[in-house]
């Protein structure tokens, strides 16, 4: 029996170039407490790519601001969906989904994010490409181990390959907890040299996934 190839992308940094306007909005919401503490925001965020916003700005209030304020983690968390709303659909896709998609025939999407799940999926309705993750589109709150462990578990064939395609470390341990491929999409990422990190871990990387084809996936390499 042929192998059914499903394929989970990370969202941000791999789909749609918002790395960068999600650093700034962390920046732009912290920086009424300074410098200092902002950056502490700004660093724990690039050294978690993959993590929700909503465990970045618990942990900053926590740990940096030193108090207990559900009200003012709410508030920042409410303000930063602001800040990315302002850029997102300003954001460059990384290539051609509709290509992308006739070129990866046979195979099965989701999306697993860190970011806002409602936020995900109303920009990809409206962009009308939604329907090609016809495995789901799924986010923030929900963990991402979480997402990436359901996603496993809701597919009802045992006769599956899975790749995880993401830009950050998170997502390369969330594909080794479920025993997935991993492939990191380096161009985009915020990874301090990313390529290198890749070489070094023996991870298999791409540019972007415009470099993706069906025999690059079904290559004895993967397992």
């Amino acid at each position: 029996m042929e192998k059914k190839i499903n394929i989970i992308f990370d969202f941000d940094g791999v789909i749609l170039n918002s790395n960068k306007i999600k650093t700034l909005a962390f920046k732009t919401i912290s920086k009424e407490f300074g410098s200092e503490k902002s950056n502490h925001l700004v660093n724990y965020h690039l050294k978690n790519g993959g993590i929700s916003r909503f465990e970045k700005i618990s942990w900053f209030v926590k740990n940096i601001l030193k108090i207990e304020n559900e009200h003012l983690i709410n508030k920042l968390i409410y303000d930063y969906g602001v800040e990315v709303k302002k850029s997102l659909f300003e954001c460059e896709f990384r290539t051609n989904l509709t290509s992308l998609r006739k070129k990866l025939e046979g195979t099965f999407w989701s999306i697993a994010s860190g970011g806002l799940e409602e936020e995900i999926k109303n920009f990809l309705i409206k962009k009308s490409f939604i329907h090609y993750f016809e495995n789901g589109v799924y986010g923030s709150p929900t963990p991402k181990i979480e997402i990436v462990e359901n996603i496993k578990l809701s597919s009802k064939s045992n006769n599956n390959i899975w790749f995880l395609i993401g830009d950050s470390i998170y997502d390369y341990e969330c594909a080794r907890e479920y025993e997935m491929n991993f492939i990191l999409a380096t161009d985009w990422s915020e990874i301090k040299n990313p390529c290198k990190f890749a070489k070094e871990n023996n991870i298999e990387y791409i540019s972007g996934i415009e470099e993706l084809d069906l025999e690059f996936l079904n290559s004895k390499k993967f397992i």
